[in-house]
């Protein structure tokens, strides 16, 4: 026990009242390096988090006074670890001295009685100035990762019906290691259809071509993360001519979506992709047209339908 403890200690023992604060008791708001945060309620206290059988669950204490231990944290660099809720979002953030920089941490938080799901969003580095030295978005939006307070289930079945019988958060499509079997591997399932837009074409070089859609949903397609070379294209072939379309709008057509999306491009259900001519004359009266190749990201692609008529 140190000098400042016992002293805390000796005065209260003369007083009417007895006891004393423990070693292991979060330490006050006036002493955490971290003061100045919001903190949320329902947020501290320690949570596992939620993995395959075959891994080792590892823990994060979410303290009062705006400290945090465990889970990410790298106590071999990190001299503070700290944390600050707002509208919704948890950002954490760590200060490396030696570097004269900090690492901030997004991501979209939710709490359901003895779950919490978390999904991050990017993380960037600032220098002492404020200024930034670069963000790294997830390349897996869409995928949460599920912590339950530490020692309230008894056994693994009794943590997987819970998680199966709670409704995700709208910003949570997937779990990590979801109890049901689920995987974002599964949108890679679903299927497209392309067919006519309902304008009519013309001479122009600015004429809506077609649309495309999930045919056959299985969940959010996440197509583009704004750090990667990830993309969403259609090649399409018309009267023997090759034309590339993509959503950069340099190529013979645009893509545009009708969703609206915020770090990363996810497709949605019922979301819709119109492929337009951008500046350029593909087809003026009735064409036939044949999709020679779709790409989502880098190398993935989808089936569907390869052959349509526009009129």
């Amino acid at each position: 026990m140190n000098v400042r403890l016992l002293l805390v200690c000796t005065i209260l023992a003369i007083a009417p009242l007895s006891g004393c604060i423990g070693d292991d008791s979060d330490s006050s708001d006036s002493e955490s390096m971290c003061a100045g945060g919001v903190a949320d309620q329902e947020l501290i206290d320690i949570w596992t988090k939620y993995t395959d059988p075959d891994l080792t669950p590892r823990d994060m204490h979410i303290r009062s006074n705006l400290e945090k231990t465990g889970y990410i944290q790298n106590d071999d660099f990190a001299s503070t670890y700290c944390w600050t809720a707002e509208n919704s979002e948890l950002v954490e953030y760590v200060n490396y001295p030696q570097w004269s920089t900090t690492h901030y941490m997004y991501s979209n938080y939710h709490v359901d009685g003895d779950l919490l799901f978390l999904g991050k969003v990017y993380s960037e580095w600032t220098h002492e100035n404020g200024t930034s030295a670069g963000k790294s978005y997830t390349d897996k939006p869409t995928e949460c990762i599920v912590f339950h307070r530490k020692g309230v289930f008894s056994d693994n079945e009794t943590i997987n019906s819970t998680i199966l019988s709670t409704e995700y958060p709208e910003f949570c499509t997937w779990v990590f290691a979801d109890p049901s079997g689920a995987h974002p591997g599964d949108a890679w399932n679903a299927t497209y259809l392309a067919q006519d837009h309902s304008d009519s074409v013309s001479t122009s070089a600015t004429d809506n071509l077609m649309t495309i859609e999930i045919d056959e949903f299985h969940g959010e397609i996440d197509w583009y993360v704004s750090e990667g070379y990830f993309g969403f294209w259609v090649q399409l072939t018309v009267n023997n001519q090759t034309h590339q379309c993509d959503t950069g709008g340099e190529s013979d057509c645009m893509i545009t979506f009708s969703g609206v999306d915020e770090y990363y491009a996810v497709w949605e259900e019922g979301e819709i992709a119109t492929l337009t001519e951008n500046g350029v004359d593909i087809c003026s009266v009735s064409c036939e047209v044949e999709i020679t190749r779709f790409g989502v990201r880098e190398e993935d692609t989808l089936f569907g339908n390869t052959e349509i008529t526009i009129e």
